[in-house]
């Protein structure tokens, strides 16, 4: 693949057409992730994912406050990691909705952040990742969870709208959700789209790329990923390649007896190492040898 950089867009609200829009975020970079929202006569606000700090979703509701004074009626979270369920307690009222996996992984991580509030320093340790700033502002946050959850697809009647969750299995956690708007040719795809960025597997990457080739092959037309830009078919298939190559090379160096540690070091995926967050390279080893470990 022919290195693409990061084609420059604003944070902000892109209308997709009849009452559905996007929220981006630039650079999509960690924690700094899009959502998106559904405005339909009657039926309320549906928002799609609620951001990482405090100030990103009273940011984004503002921007949804220039569009239209209707309550919040519908919160789907398309997985459970924070940057894009720590904003959920800021969408006021609204029924929370969510793959199964998505429920139970944000469960579990309530328990997690309760026995870090127990050690000392307050909190537990702060991640690298997440910014001073951020960090102050999440010492207020405690996301609620979904109340309804789904198994394999669930249909929501939104005004005129009719749109579709679907799950396809494990691949950036263990319970992504796809939107899908049929009638409008687009869907939402939470963080099982990473444009022109470095994806991150935390859930399985084999199966990863058969989504992939279920995405492609669907022709659908618009994206709106997790992380990055509007996007489509190209996008999608450049981070199929990204995950063809380091599948590829990785297993060479499992099936050889390269050492985690040497593997994580030495991985060579090309032109992708120019992508953003290449860190996560070796974090995608890490995991593809722990799976492998398993079977």
């Amino acid at each position: 693949m022919p290195y693409r950089s990061m084609p420059k867009f604003d944070t902000g609200l892109v209308e997709l057409g009849d009452g559905i829009y996007a929220y981006l975020q630039w650079d999509g970079g960690w924690g700094v992730s899009n959502a998106g929202f559904v405005d339909s006569d009657g039926d309320g606000l549906l928002v799609i994912d609620a951001l990482m700090a405090p100030s990103m979703t009273q940011e984004f509701v503002r921007a949804m406050r220039t569009v239209s004074s209707q309550p919040f009626s519908k919160l789907i979270n398309t997985h459970s990691h924070a940057d894009h369920t720590n904003g959920n307690q800021f969408i006021e009222g609204a029924e929370i909705i969510a793959h199964q996996n998505c429920r139970n992984e944000m469960l579990d991580a309530e328990i997690l952040a309760r026995e870090a509030a127990a050690k000392s320093p307050p909190r537990g340790v702060k991640p690298g990742w997440i910014r001073d700033d951020w960090w102050e502002e999440l010492a207020v946050v405690q996301p609620p969870i979904p109340a309804v959850t789904y198994g394999k697809s669930m249909s929501i009647q939104q005004g005129e709208h009719q749109l579709t969750l679907e799950y396809r299995g494990e691949a950036h956690t263990t319970g992504d959700s796809l939107v899908l708007f049929a009638d409008q040719n687009l869907f939402f795809s939470g963080d099982l789209c990473f444009f022109y960025a470095t994806p991150l597997c935390r859930g399985n990457l084999e199966n990863w790329i058969d989504i992939c080739d279920y995405l492609l092959e669907s022709q659908i037309e618009t994206v709106v990923p997790g992380h990055g830009p509007i996007g489509g078919s190209m996008e999608i298939a450049d981070m199929r390649e990204y995950f063809e190559v380091i599948h590829t090379r990785t297993r060479q160096m499992f099936d050889t007896g390269v050492s985690l540690k040497q593997a994580m070091e030495q991985i060579d995926v090309g032109e992708f190492a120019k992508w953003p967050e290449s860190e996560r390279n070796a974090m995608n080893v890490a995991h593809l040898y722990a799976l492998w470990d398993r079977n």
